[in-house]
């Protein structure tokens, strides 16, 4: 029985978790547009987008390539989890500020569009823990080596101007902070390889040019 379950998961573990995370954000998002058609929003550009930017997220979740090698460290993958679930966290009225308001659809409409650009260069090798795929070099990543990190951290800056309160700002700090430590332990992770170890020479900065 172990024996059959150990090779279950060789062969099809990757598609079960693929059609899980599928399916549960799935379920999140059209649960998400019902509330928008309720309250009338659904057409707002930026609720769209965002709209967007999840579909493609979930047909990459469906269409991803098996990884490769992936860290086996629960701790590590605890903080890749939290980072990419830590906008759950914020919590909260919406301002009443027309100035935020504003501020916030903005900074959240350009997050939603680079991430939706961040995506498509990512393509197969799209992932949720810290894993090593085909690896990308061009483009976007060819600028920073983490532009997906970035885009989330600014949706998460739209969200707090949007929510302002200490806890909303402690949850970005959480974000920004396992955002950091999980691009640190990705980079040592996938240093173990050749190719990417030459793409960190080409590609010098992590978040922001010249800067991190």
């Amino acid at each position: 029985m172990n024996e059959f379950i150990r090779k279950f998961v060789r062969k099809y573990g990757q598609l079960v978790v693929n059609w899980v995370v599928f399916l549960g954000i799935g379920r999140w998002i059209a649960v998400k547009a019902w509330e928008w058609h309720k309250a009338g929003e659904l057409f707002n550009f930026v609720e769209f987008t965002f709209l967007l930017h999840i579909v493609v997220l979930l047909v990459l979740v469906v269409i991803r390539t098996r990884h490769l090698d992936i860290d086996r460290n629960i701790f590590h993958q605890l903080v890749a989890l939290a980072a990419f679930f830590s906008a759950l966290g914020f919590v909260g009225q919406k301002t009443t500020s027309e100035a935020l308001i504003w501020s916030a659809r903005t900074v959240t409409f350009i997050a939603l569009v680079l991430g939706i650009l961040t995506q498509l260069n990512l393509g197969r090798s799209f992932g949720i823990l810290i894993a090593r795929r085909k690896i990308k070099t061009d483009w976007l990543y060819g600028v920073i080596r983490h532009p997906m990190y970035v885009t989330d951290i600014l949706f998460k800056v739209g969200m707090i101007l949007k929510m302002p309160s200490w806890p909303n700002a402690a949850v970005l700090a959480f974000g920004v902070g396992c955002y950091v430590y999980r691009a640190l332990l990705e980079e040592k992770f996938l240093s173990q390889n050749e190719e990417y170890r030459e793409y960190m020479k080409r590609v010098r900065y992590r978040f922001l040019p010249w800067i991190f």
